[in-house]
């Protein structure tokens, strides 16, 4: 069995104030893909690969949804573990608006939304 450690935050609903360790392997693959998603690409000291940048699409559609969920489904298969045990999708929708556009993921396990990244610029 994983385990990791617990860092939710205080204002997660489900935040556990006596929470030391995570156990749940969905809990940790949310934790793992939560770095991957809000770690910027470059910015890992030693692995220059780990993480993302939303906002470089934010630009241009021209790579459209397909081309960030690809990046996000192989960061995942690199730096998440026990995946093959879950059952999980990844939606990647632009929004585009009238003063900026956005770049919302949402993180779908076991056919329910658990988690929702939105990058605008």
């Amino acid at each position: 069995m994983a385990v990791d450690i617990y860092f939710k935050l205080p204002s997660d609903p489900i935040y556990n104030p006596n929470g030391v360790e995570e156990d749940n392997n969905v809990e940790i693959f949310l934790q793992q893909l939560d770095m991957i998603l809000s770690t910027k690409k470059g910015s890992l000291f030693g692995d220059p690969e780990f993480g993302l940048s939303l906002d470089q699409y934010l630009w241009s559609f021209a790579g459209g949804s397909g081309t960030i969920k690809q990046e996000i489904y192989q960061q995942i298969s690199q730096y998440t573990d026990n995946t093959e045990s879950i059952d999980f999708e990844i939606d990647v929708n632009f929004i585009k608006g009238e003063i900026w556009d956005s770049i919302l993921v949402d993180v779908i396990v076991d056919g329910t939304k658990v988690a929702g990244y939105l990058m605008a610029r």
